[in-house]
């Protein structure tokens, strides 16, 4: 039985790393043409809708197989859709419905994005420009070649590894991943012979073949004769050939049933367990005759049918609801599919990206009105769409918050969304306040960066934005307060040198040049939002030490975040200070607000890129070149700034060196109204 079960077992034994390895063994026919009759077009939208809201465990969490489908397809494709042979424009789930039923078809669709010329060059692949996207027939003929050198570049760490080195590796990764999704069914498409295999004939009398579903109902009675043909010393000729033709169904089981490992369908029998199961996991333990799989054979049967039923729309149908009902009324049972429906709704009904589309008419809006003042319908057109993007904003992140139970900083991508409602929240406050346009404007521009932050961050990490918690993460108290208030200093940083960048910028070019309030009201609104962000900081970064300090034993350990938030409480006290003490005026809050945003973005981001510390499970790859464009940036603002400061000063000093109102001024004001 020992070695039965080692044989099994293989089904969920790191398939990834041996297929790179020894990718010549994988036998394929996967340049066959589709048969005529077979189409994928037209799935009714409710056996698309059966097929979304299945629960799947990936991850570390369950999540609708709808969200599965999305984050495979964005990893392979670049975006969440994918053209079928007739030109039509696939939903994730659509594709992935395919690949599991029309595999033949879905192998010929542009699936692959390849944005480099070079990796294609690197494997022989001719091709016409640097960037377009290949199906897996087109890149079928280099797969071993693909495969050679991704083991050859996996041999070393993924820092060390060059641009060209690991788009390699990802490319041979994810062809990988969905060779083993359109084989998902292989234990379903076929039939084993058992009238000339002498150790199951006996079985099956008077049939020449079954499916595995049926030889895995005499899984009882297969490890039973396993176990009598192995452990014979004595054992007869015909013993032996039994014994070799048992062993050769089990290996044959065994390779058909392999890639039915890529999707934990099936929650666990017992309310202890917590890992899913795999369609492969059910046939080694039917194969094993343990009496807790008497579900397994069932669950195999019930896709042989649908695999049979593909061309018979009704059936097929009614079969797809059926095993719905059963996995989700599993996963009811277990409490783990209340959120499944919910989920998918936030995919289909994308918030972020309608929100960035208001903001980005919004932005419109508000241009025209700079353009044409006093028109009030295109301020009020600006203020609806910025009104309309917020409202999108928040109900995302706050159906994110449901979904998870969780607060809305739990991974560097949902922050970059709350730090984005931050801004515009309080950017529309001050607009509220003053009503000179000028934060309207900051709102809009912040929330089209924060959405397209995010919107790239996630399309480059090609991953589920909300994945299990890391273990040192996992507590909603500190969330709560640590990460939300420290989340809330970054907002309000960033913003207060996105302010200052048009107090800067509107003073080197003579931007409303004789209108001095102006330019006093952004420095006040500026040292408001300075105030608001150091205080927040603050009292992050104590939390921090406290939850720590819990966690870790210590308060304080010069870890590089913890650097980092120390960074920005010591900058903006600086600034702080030097204002108030009158060493600097105007233009060098303004400066250091604008360098103050530059270090919240070395501490948000940066210090990730060390993947060093006890916070390294922050790190996060592909940011280098955006944070490097942005530093750059930021350095040609401040050389802007300080030109403008240095030409000003030059024409008139006395103007310069005031500040917007002296304590002089404050103590005349109450002598002239006295008189």
């Amino acid at each position: 039985m020992k070695r039965l079960d080692a044989m099994v077992r293989r089904v969920s034994a790191g398939l990834a790393v041996w297929a790179i390895l020894s990718a010549s063994s994988l036998a394929m026919a996967d340049g066959e043409a589709p048969s005529p009759a077979a189409s994928s077009a037209h799935w009714s939208p409710e056996t698309v809708r059966q097929f979304a809201t299945l629960a799947i465990q990936d991850g570390g969490r369950v999540k609708p197989l709808d969200t599965y489908a999305g984050f495979t397809l964005l990893k392979f494709n670049g975006r969440r859709s994918c053209a079928n042979l007739a030109g039509q424009r696939l939903t994730p789930i659509q594709w992935l419905v395919d690949c599991l039923f029309y595999p033949e078809q879905a192998r010929q669709y542009k699936t692959f994005l390849v944005d480099n010329a070079d990796v294609l060059a690197a494997i022989g692949i001719p091709y016409e420009k640097r960037r377009a996207r290949y199906s897996y027939n087109d890149l079928l003929p280099a797969r071993e070649r693909l495969f050679d050198l991704a083991h050859s570049h996996m041999a070393k760490e993924t820092k060390r590894r060059t641009l060209l080195e690991n788009q390699i590796v990802n490319l041979a990764q994810n062809m990988l991943e969905f060779d083993r999704l359109t084989r998902f069914l292989d234990f379903a498409r076929g039939t084993y012979p058992v009238s000339e295999n002498p150790a199951v004939a006996d079985l099956f009398p008077g049939q020449d073949e079954c499916r595995l579903s049926a030889l895995l109902a005499k899984g009882p009675d297969l490890a039973r004769k396993f176990a009598s043909f192995h452990g014979k010393e004595d054992a007869s000729p015909d013993q032996k050939t039994a014994a070799q033709a048992l062993s050769k169904l089990y290996r044959d089981v065994d390779k058909a049933s392999t890639n039915a490992s890529i999707l934990a369908l099936y929650p666990p029998p017992t309310p202890e367990e917590r890992e899913w199961r795999t369609l492969a996991n059910l046939i080694g333990c039917a194969l094993e005759g343990k009496s807790s799989c008497a579900d397994a054979v069932p669950a195999i049967a019930a896709w042989e049918e649908l695999v049979q039923a593909r061309e018979d729309r009704a059936r097929f149908a009614s079969l797809a609801a059926a095993l719905h009902d059963h996995l989700a009324g599993l996963a009811s049972a277990r409490g783990e599919y209340g959120k499944i429906a919910l989920e998918v709704s936030y995919y289909r009904y994308s918030f972020f990206y309608y929100s960035l589309m208001l903001f980005m008419l919004g932005f419109i809006f508000i241009a025209v009105s700079w353009m044409a003042p006093g028109r009030r319908p295109v301020i009020w057109g600006a203020t609806v769409s910025l009104a309309a993007a917020t409202i999108l904003l928040t109900a995302g992140i706050t159906i994110r918050c449901i979904i998870r139970e969780r607060p809305p900083v739990t991974t560097l991508y949902e922050t970059i969304l709350f730090v984005t409602i931050v801004a515009v929240a309080v950017s529309l406050f001050m607009e509220w306040v003053n009503r000179q346009r000028v934060a309207l404007a900051l709102a809009s521009v912040l929330g089209m960066v924060g959405l397209f932050l995010a919107g790239k961050y996630e399309a480059v990490e090609g991953a589920d934005t909300m994945p299990s918690m890391v273990a040192v993460l996992d507590t909603n108290f500190w969330l709560a307060t640590h990460v939300t208030t420290i989340t809330i200093g970054y907002g309000a940083g960033l913003l207060a040198g996105a302010l200052s960048h048009v107090y800067l910028l509107g003073r080197l070019v003579g931007w409303r040049r004789d209108d001095a309030a102006f330019y006093r009201s952004l420095t006040r609104m500026v040292y408001g939002v300075f105030c608001f962000s150091l205080f927040f900081s603050i009292v992050g970064t104590v939390l921090g030490g406290i939850w720590a300090n819990e966690s870790w034993g210590r308060f304080w350990g010069w870890d590089p975040k913890e650097n980092g938030a120390l960074m920005i409480v010591l900058w903006q006290l600086a600034v702080l200070h030097a204002r108030l003490g009158g060493q600097i005026r105007d233009y060098g809050v303004h400066l250091g607000a604008v360098f103050g945003g530059v270090v919240v973005a070395f501490s948000w981001f940066g210090v990730n890129l060390l993947g060093v510390g006890l916070h390294s499970y922050g790190f996060t790859s592909g940011i280098h070149a955006t944070l490097t464009a942005f530093y750059l940036i930021e350095a040609v603002v401040l050389a802007a700034g300080c030109a403008a400061w240095w030409r000003d000063r030059r024409h008139d000093p006395d103007t310069i060196r005031r500040p917007s109102s002296t304590k002089a001024e404050r103590r005349a004001k109450p002598s002239a109204q006295a008189r």
